[in-house]
C-alpha cells in the first residue's frame, strides 16, 4: 500500500478549532494522498493544478478553481498533478458540529462544482483566523467551517436553478430585485426579459406558483418592513424606498400581512 501521504511539499498555513479545521498544502508532482477514509465533511479547493479523486471506486476528477466535497465514511485516493506543482486549500468539518438538515443537504449536493468567490474568501478567512486558544478563537473557526459548508450547499442550488429556470425568468427577476423602488409595470418587465406579458405571467405561474404583480409587492413588502425593523428611518422614506405609491399604501399592507401598524411592528422588533 502506498503512503497515505506522498511527495508533499510543505503546509503552507492552518487553522484548526473545535471539529473544525482548515490548512493549505502543495505537493511535488505525482503527488497523491490515501487511500483513506474519510472521517469528516471536507470542502477541497484547488488553486493550482488538479486532482484525480477515487471515492469508493467511482473517479473524480476536480479541476483548478473547483471545489470538491468529501462526505464521511467515503474510501478516498487522491491523485495529483503528474508534471506540476498542486495547490490546494481545505476545510473539514466534524459530523457532529454538522445540523442534520445541513447534512441531508450536502449528501445532495453535487461532489465537485466551480468555485464561488464567496466560497473562497471563507476559506481565506478560515485559514487567517486567530489561533484557537480561547473559546472565542475557537467559535469564530467553527462558524466559518459550518458557513463554508452552507455557502457550498447554496452554491450548488443557484447553479442548480441557473440550469432549470429559464434565462427569461432569471432576467425578469434581476431587473425586478434592480428597479423594486420604480414604477413597475408587466410591459417593463416582460421587455427586460424580451418576451411578452402573456409569456412572463406563464413563466412566474409554472415556476414561481405567483403573478408578476404579486411578486414584486411581496419583494417590497419584504424589504420595507426589514427597513422598518433594522434601521430608523421614517415610515415615509422607507415606503419612497420600496416602491410604494404612498406611506398610506406601505401601511395597509403591513397591517393586512401582520395585523399591526408599522410602527407597532418596528416597536415589537426593537424591545
Amino acid at each position: 500500500m502506498e503512503s497515505v501521504i506522498q511527495n508533499l511539499s510543505r503546509t503552507i498555513r492552518r487553522a484548526a478549532g473545535n471539529g473544525v479545521f482548515f490548512g493549505e498544502v502543495q505537493y511535488r508532482p505525482g503527488g497523491v494522498c490515501g487511500p483513506r477514509v474519510q472521517s469528516d465533511f471536507q470542502i477541497v479547493v484547488m488553486e493550482q493544478g488538479e486532482a484525480s479523486v477515487e471515492v469508493d471506486g467511482a473517479l473524480l476528477h476536480v479541476p483548478v478553481r473547483h471545489a470538491a466535497l468529501m462526505l464521511p465514511g467515503r474510501r478516498e485516493y487522491f491523485r495529483f498533478t503528474p508534471d506540476a506543482d498542486t495547490h490546494h486549500t481545505w476545510c473539514a468539518v466534524h459530523p457532529h458540529l454538522v445540523p442534520d438538515e445541513l447534512g441531508r443537504r450536502l449528501a445532495l449536493a453535487p461532489a465537485c462544482q466551480v468555485l464561488s468567490g464567496r466560497l473562497r474568501t471563507l476559506i481565506e478567512t478560515g485559514l487567517s483566523a486567530p489561533d484557537a486558544d480561547t473559546p472565542v478563537a475557537a467559535g469564530i473557526i467553527e462558524h466559518l467551517g459550518l458557513a463554508a459548508l452552507c455557502q457550498y450547499v447554496f452554491d450548488a442550488e443557484v447553479a442548480h436553478r441557473a440550469r432549470t429556470e429559464p434565462e427569461a425568468l432569471r432576467a425578469a427577476l434581476a431587473f425586478i430585485n434592480n428597479h423594486l423602488a420604480e414604477p413597475l409595470t408587466l410591459r417593463a418587465v416582460a421587455g427586460a426579459a424580451y418576451i411578452t406579458p402573456p409569456h412572463l405571467i406563464r413563466l412566474f405561474r409554472q415556476y414561481l406558483g405567483t403573478t408578476p404583480a404579486r411578486y414584486w409587492w411581496q419583494l417590497r413588502l419584504e424589504r420595507g418592513v426589514e427597513l422598518l425593523r433594522e434601521t430608523g428611518l421614517p415610515i415615509a422614506e422607507i415606503a419612497q424606498r420600496t416602491g410604494f405609491r404612498n406611506p398610506f399604501h406601505f401601511s395597509r399592507m403591513v397591517k393586512q400581512r401582520y395585523q399591526m401598524s408599522p410602527r407597532a411592528l418596528r416597536q415589537a422588533a426593537w424591545q
